[in-house]
């Protein structure tokens, strides 16, 4: 494994994963230097699934589908589909191109946003953050989010008295 380049400077593989592990532990400066050589965009890209799972969410909402039903209508799994909605989980390509299908989105961008594609256009990345900082929950449960909460709650409840 070479971490030199021809230039004598360390390379962009490496640069890369060096800034990937002070992501994670906060205590290696790689990153700062990848980010000023222009390697690596470190303004989104914590954003991004977040983003992404919010898109997703709000335009199954907004076309008054559930879960389920974005489930069936694009041909995934209803378990995937609810981690790409809760942001826990890394959709797949096929994912994403039957929900941009379904929800009538840009495929490509979609792709950027979850994470399967190197972002081509910074406008989509400060388009994200806004996105992100205005999309927070603030709206009342629904006639049927309540139902479905108060049932799940008392599955719960049963669940933990043994019964």
């Amino acid at each position: 494994m070479t971490t030199k380049t021809k230039h004598d400077g360390p390379s962009r593989e490496w640069l890369r994963r060096m800034a990937e592990a002070e992501e994670r532990c906060g205590s290696v400066t790689v990153g700062g230097l990848a980010a000023d050589m222009g390697l690596v965009d470190g303004s989104s890209s914590v954003e991004l699934p977040r983003v992404f799972s919010r898109l997703v969410e709000f335009a199954r909402r907004s076309r008054g589908l559930s879960v389920e039903a974005l489930a069936q209508d694009a041909d995934v799994e209803l378990a995937e589909l609810v981690a790409v909605e809760d942001a826990g989980k890394m959709p797949s390509p096929r994912t994403v191109f039957q929900l941009a299908k379904v929800l009538r989105l840009s495929t490509g961008k979609l792709m950027e946003l979850a994470g399967l594609a190197e972002p081509k256009d910074v406008s989509l990345n400060q388009a994200a953050l806004r996105f992100a900082a205005r999309s927070e929950p603030t709206a009342k449960l629904s006639r049927e989010e309540r139902e479905a909460f108060e049932e799940f709650v008392k599955v719960l409840v049963e669940a933990s008295d043994g019964g």
